[in-house]
């Protein structure tokens, strides 16, 4: 079950940081991948500003979320990528909740002064804090589903004994 977790985390972490990413090429395209690329800018709307002068561009286009949102994908993905080589893919063991406390927390004060006036942040600020957040996350996350699944088919094994 534990290498299904992984694997399930590691496909959706991959296919979201590849579609942000190759927006910008399947909207220049004509036909399905416009419309495609199209719906990647809506889609990741919902969850990020976008704000052009926040975010890297390729393929002659902005990527389809700003440069923090960007970072925290790759971290994520580059951090799912390495797990099984730093942990167990059945780790039910999540980290200390200060790192990950500790990492919220550069992001949000890096977002938090640069709006309040205090300190203007930059891309490498944003990509730095936003990468760290990332790639802190799958060490809580890929354990805690293990967790999760492993205690879900436990109950039902338990239900089928009885």
């Amino acid at each position: 079950m534990s290498k299904i977790v992984y694997f399930t985390v590691l496909l959706a972490s991959l296919l979201w940081t590849v579609f942000a990413v190759f927006t910008p090429y399947l909207e220049s395209q004509d036909g399905l991948p416009g419309r495609i690329g199209e719906f990647g800018y809506i889609f990741f709307s919902s969850t990020c500003h976008q704000l052009d002068d926040r975010s890297y561009h390729l393929f002659g286009g902005k990527i389809a979320v700003c440069a923090r949102c960007i970072s925290v994908y790759t971290g994520f993905t580059f951090a799912a990528i390495i797990y099984p080589f730093i942990k167990k893919t059945d780790n039910q063991k999540i980290p200390a909740l200060w790192i990950l406390i500790s990492a919220a927390g550069l992001l949000f004060a890096d977002a938090i002064l640069d709006y309040a006036g205090v300190f203007k942040n930059t891309f490498l600020t944003r990509s730095f804090t936003g990468g760290i957040t990332g790639f802190i996350l799958p060490f809580y996350i890929i354990p805690g589903f293990v967790n999760l699944f492993s205690e879900i088919s436990e109950y039902f094994n338990r239900k089928k004994i009885v």
